[in-house]
């Protein structure tokens, strides 16, 4: 490894770490909940817990521990699923929607002050490095899925194919 790959590893660690742990405190929670929630928000909901599990690379049993302490904290609610009884779909509630819009303005703020010693020029540069990053990191749906955890969807132009990781996931199921 050479000088420049050693940084670009430790800035990628600090700007990662920055922002969950700013989705952590937004969140009142640590480990994976802050994640479900924005997951859950972006791409989850009404889905089952295994959908869920699996975008958040986190085993079943995991994910309903998570899914539980969201629904005791009145932020989610499940409901069978009507095609199979044996499984549950996860909805956000109003307060769990609520929760996820303070996870996305902190992490949008740890974001800003991660940027901010870049000019208009290095940030179009790094935007444009990142989205190359993303895709090459994408091998299928729920690598897609676990890059875009802590995503705003809306923000990344996931409805609108202007998110790498949803653009290079649907290339590869199409090929």
């Amino acid at each position: 490894m050479d000088h420049y790959e050693n940084v670009i590893a430790a800035a990628l660690l600090a700007v990662s770490d920055r922002v969950r742990s700013a989705a952590e405190q937004a969140a009142g929670r640590g480990g994976a909940g802050a994640a479900a929630l924005t997951a859950i928000h972006g791409w989850a909901n009404g889905q089952p817990i295994e959908a869920l599990a699996t975008g958040l690379d986190l085993s079943h049993s995991r994910t309903v521990r998570i899914v539980d302490a969201l629904e005791g904290d009145g932020l989610v609610r499940r409901r069978p699923d009507p095609s199979d009884a044996r499984r549950a779909l996860v909805q956000l509630t109003a307060s769990g929607r609520r929760a996820c819009q303070r996870i996305l303005r902190a992490r949008e703020r740890a974001l800003h002050e991660a940027l901010a010693p870049l000019d208009d020029h290095q940030r179009d540069a790094l935007a444009e490095v990142a989205e190359a990053l993303v895709a090459n990191a994408v091998s299928s749906r729920g690598d897609a899925r676990l890059i875009c955890r802590f995503c705003d969807t809306r923000a990344c132009g996931h409805d609108d194919d202007r998110c790498p990781a949803t653009r290079e996931a649907d290339r590869l199921e199409n090929k």
